[in-house]
């Protein structure tokens, strides 16, 4: 993972404009106060720490303090247990007989919200807006007549729509990582099935799920029948195959992978279940045996291997096979001295019915046996029982985990290398003393136990052995097996609880900054209301209270059986003519806004990978703005950086060279167009070798790194290195300056850089260290953090983002790098080799890592530029239409009458006003893509935050002000000469005549 600024900027000439200490330098008084306030957060540990070591740990206070830090710690879990093929005890049942442990299923899920929490966890999380309760608690004065609303239900409209529309919006959002789940927990596994697992009692479905099946069961099949329909003639019968087999038959990429498996089991194949013979039972042929399979009057039995001499036992031997003993191969070979023992039982009566079938990833079950072929990802931590090598060996690929692509060996346990087929799984009889699921993924520690018989002396007692299980016999989830033909294996752990999924975490939910920070502006727009309320309030109390100064030609009464709670009830009715002071469709025209910028990211073609057929898929919504706001990047490198394909170029064999014969082959097409090939290739030799000499030395003043190599991955165009060391213009060099990672007073030095691996990271993480190693990346160039585990990645995400406060997007390819992904402000992963498990989890998702330039550069500085203007233009509108109802109470004795009519003072921001604003914040560009790609100094702006202030708030605000009085006076001035008459011809002023 590494963690590094846009671009490297050279020495720095000038004191920079900003004083956020956190990334930029800082010359005067508030970079030491930053310092020290810095410094001063573990300082009080620091002292407790000295006065611990002082007082060699016998200071009473101290002792309590950790005592009572003690209590609050949570207690570890319990190990667990496996049986297999052993009634479980009494200690292990409860009431009901049932096991008490209740394991987590396989079926994971990377949504927010369920069918059943969908409602009340969105409205939770809607409400959270303080505007919304603000309309809330509106609609509901409302419904009190005395407060003079003519239609209550009208006045709930607004939120209404709001909710809901942001509602369908957010389920359409996670009805994508859905989608997403299920392709994953639809995945194909073979699993072991006709056979009593006691680990797992019979799951219970309650209604909903129930009610929930069975609809999907019935559009599934109304599917099915529609396609069957259209495609009959084409389509082949499938039947004896249930939908889980018809659906992973309907995927080529499956049928294909099937194929190949069958050509690595036997003869004798069923045509139903793919590697069962009559039995239900699998043949294994990379493994040899002692006996071959031959049919006598339909039946299958076993003949002696010529190869090998008989057994001496008919039933199946706990000894070595000897025919694999290579021939003259002496006895004292070290694989074979030992005798570890067999997990199966050799006296085990068993129906033989168990088969392995295949099932789908969110089926599988703590306990069960699976069976794995080569290049199928492991659906669970599986335990390594056999492999198709005579030495139990396996090749996992963990590059979803740690990211790395060597191949890791894997061995089976020595007691289980006989348990080969479904019948062995079935007669087999031990228990699994497991260690309680933990986020570790270098650590695993188990035992085996089981009672070994001896068939040769039946008279003798059985005994009790064990075996060790450790990291080394452990398949995780996310890795893929390699180079190996099949493993079987039993499941430790499922869902949840899994490795990878205890580094991922639970989905967030993510908010905008700019979210965030409009609250603060919506309380001050609730200070403004609440003065104006209570104005209108006092004054038309007091009004009251004078008697003979109010105009009793139009006024019929208080409400109020005093001027004080006249004057109370007015306050509550000014709440609601001036409710758009609070723009309660701001929030809805946000969403709208993010909605469509999500929709002109997904449809970018410039960030579209051919090769996976892949468009950037925007995956949450409502953080757009973020995007342009970004100052720290997390990089996963393998898959993300590199592309972790190796090409053959040439190679030499007894002094001749091969390799691809594209220049031969254009050589000799010139010299058929009587082109001098050897000068031409001499001048295109020397121009080659003085353009990479030229970008070589650009580079080095850039990066001031004067051993920096030339390799196929940094090689670019000494134009382009150009534009970023900055010569076209003094702007542009100026602003590069200003990325530098480090901010302190003197520029660092070029070999300033910090590599630490997980190991050192775990110490550096500690909360005594955390700010000092935080300073000490601070002071680095570049940081680059080596064999991380996924939660190392998050906790340093996770220092950086609320250590320095600042903006922060993480990206990669892998499981392991959803943990980092989450944790960051904005999450984006790449669909590349390591599978999609980065994708699913991410906020957006691209097919190459290039597309981050276009997508933070372009569409991230224009959404925050859009949304910025699009909220000032809001409370702009806001405060000339509520103050121009303000102007007119002063001339009625503020008592709460309509300018308008009551719809217009309804819809003026839902339906009348919104809609330039809303353009406005869909298609404004104060500049064009490829100025933005050009010049990325402009995205300085978001960095420093000067879209969106406080200062550009107040000046909408006023400006607001000011204009509301033009409208109204303007207005007002033009007709006040005039006069009103009455029916009569009589002037309305003059009521006493009247």
């Amino acid at each position: 993972m590494a963690v590094s600024p846009y671009t490297e900027a050279g020495d720095t000439s000038k004191p920079v404009k900003r004083i956020r200490w956190a990334t930029q330098r800082v010359t005067g008084r508030k970079a030491s106060q930053k310092r020290k306030s810095l410094f001063a957060r573990h300082g009080s540990k620091r002292v407790a720490d000295e006065k611990k070591r002082e007082s060699d740990g016998t200071d009473p206070d101290l002792q309590k303090s950790e005592t009572d830090g003690g209590d609050e710690e949570e207690e570890k879990p319990a190990g667990r247990s496996i049986y297999v093929n052993i009634p479980l005890p009494d200690s292990a049942r409860d009431e009901d007989g049932k096991p008490k442990q209740n394991f987590k299923r396989n079926k994971i899920r990377t949504a927010k919200y369920t069918p059943i929490s969908f409602v009340p966890k969105n409205l939770w999380l809607q409400f959270h807006n303080v505007a919304n309760i603000y309309f809330l608690f509106v609609v509901i004065l409302s419904f009190f007549s005395v407060f003079g609303v003519d239609n209550p239900g009208l006045s709930a409209v607004p939120l209404v729509v709001i909710v809901v529309v942001t509602a369908i919006k957010d389920a359409i959002e996670d009805w994508r990582r859905t989608v997403l789940d299920n392709q994953l927990n639809n995945a194909a596994v073979h699993r072991l099935v006709d056979w009593n697992n006691v680990n797992c009692a019979e799951e219970t479905i309650n209604p909903w799920r129930k009610f929930k099946k069975a609809n999907t069961r019935l559009i599934l099949a109304l599917w099915q029948a529609w396609k069957g329909y259209r495609e009959r003639k084409q389509k082949k019968p499938q039947n004896g195959k249930g939908y889980a087999e018809r659906a992973l038959d309907e995927n080529p990429a499956e049928e294909d992978m099937v194929q190949r498996r069958m050509s690595a089991l036997t003869d004798q194949l069923d045509a139903e279940e793919i590697g069962e013979d009559a039995n239900g039972d699998v043949e294994m042929t990379p493994v040899p045996s002692p006996r071959r399979q031959s049919t006598v009057n339909g039946e299958a039995i076993e003949e002696l291997d010529n190869r090998a001499p008989p057994p001496k036992d008919a039933k199946q031997s706990l000894e070595v096979p000897q025919d694999m003993k290579q021939q003259g191969k002496p006895a004292e070979a070290p694989q074979f001295k030992r005798f570890y023992g067999s997990l199966i039982d050799p006296t085990a009566e068993t129906p033989e019915k168990a088969r392995f079938k295949r099932d789908y990833w969110k089926n599988v079950q703590v306990g069960d046996f699976v069976r794995l072929y080569n290049d199928e990802e492991v659906p669970a931590d599986v335990i390594v029982l056999s492999t198709s090598d005579p030495d139990g060996a396996c090749y996992v690929e963990t590059k979803n985990l740690d990211g790395e692509t060597n191949l890791k060996v894997r061995n089976a346990l020595h007691s289980g290398v006989n348990v080969k087929r479904a019948r062995d799984c079935e007669r087999t009889a031990f228990t699994l003393e497991s260690e309680p699921p933990h986020a570790n993924l270098y650590a695993y520690s188990g035992v085996v136990r089981w009672t070994q018989k001896d068939v040769k002396h039946p008279e003798l007692p059985p005994r009790e052995m064990a075996e060790p299980v450790g990291i080394n016999n452990m398949l995780l989830r996310g890795c893929s097996l390699r180079n190996t033909q099949w493993i079987v294996g039993i499941v430790a752990f499922t869902g949840e609880e899994t490795k990878i999924m205890l580094n991922s975490g639970i989905t967030p939910s993510k908010r905008a900054r700019i979210s965030k920070d409009l609250n603060w502006n919506v309380i001050y727009n609730f200070i403004i209301l609440f003065i104006m309320c209570l104005v209108s309030g006092v004054v038309e109390g007091w009004t009251w209270g004078k008697g003979d100064e109010s105009l009793d030609f139009f006024e019929y009464g208080g409400y109020g059986s005093s001027p004080g709670m006249n004057g109370f009830i007015t306050f509550w009715a000014a709440v609601i003519l001036f409710q758009n002071l609070v723009p309660i469709s701001l929030y809805i025209s946000l969403e709208i806004i993010r909605t469509a910028q999500a929709f002109f990211i997904y449809s970018d073609s410039y960030m579209y990978y051919e090769r996976l057929d892949y468009p950037c898929t925007p995956k949450s919504w409502n953080i757009s703005d973020d995007l342009g706001q970004i100052e720290y990047v997390f990089s996963d490198k393998t898959g993300t950086l590199t592309q972790n394909v190796m090409e053959f170029k040439k190679c030499t064999i007894n002094g001749t060279p091969y390799g691809e014969a594209y220049t031969e082959a254009l050589a000799g097409m010139q010299k058929r167009q009587g082109i001098n090939t050897d000068e031409e290739g001499a001048r295109a030799r020397a121009q080659i070798a003085e353009d990479r000499v030229l970008m070589l030395k650009n580079m080095r003043q850039i990066h001031d790194n004067p051993y920096l190599v030339d390799d196929e991955l940094s090689f670019i165009a000494p134009d382009y290195v150009a534009d970023l060391g900055g010569e076209s213009g003094k702007e542009q060099k100026e602003a590069c300056e200003q990325f530098m990672l480090t901010k302190n007073h003197e520029p660092p030095a070029p070999t300033h850089a910090l590599i630490i691996d997980g190991d050192t990271l775990k110490l550096a993480l500690d909360e005594r260290l955390k700010q000092k190693f935080l300073l000490l990346c601070k002071e680095c160039r570049s940081v680059l953090c080596c064999r991380v585990s996924p939660s190392q990645k998050a906790a340093v995400v996770n220092m950086v983002k609320h250590g320095l406060k600042v903006m922060t997007l993480s990206i990669g390819d892998g499981a392991n790098d959803v943990a980092m992904i989450q944790e960051a402000d904005v999450g984006v992963g790449i669909a590349g080799e390591e599978g999609r498990q980065a994708a699913m989890s991410s906020d957006y998702a691209i097919g190459q890592f290039r597309f981050l330039t276009r997508l933070m550069l372009v569409h991230g500085r224009w959404g925050y530029r859009r949304m910025s203007e699009t909220i000032a233009n809001f409370f702009y509108k806001n405060i000339v239409w509520t103050f121009c109802l303000f102007w007119y109470q002063i001339y009625t004795n503020f008592d709460i009458s309509y300018i308008f009519d009551y719809t217009y003072v309804l819809l003026y921001n839902l339906a009348f006003s919104s809609l330039p604003v809303i353009f406005m914040g869909i298609l404004d560009q104060d500049v064009d893509d490829k100025v933005s790609l050009a010049v990325p100094q402009l995205y300085r702006r978001g960095i420093e935050r000067l879209e969106w202030t406080e200062v550009k708030f107040w000046t909408y605000m006023i400006d607001g002000l000011y204009q509301s009085i033009i409208c109204f006076y303007f207005t007002y001035l033009v007709f006040e000469p005039a006069t009103f008459n009455s029916e009569s011809g009589r002037n309305v002023n003059d009521y006493k005549r009247m």
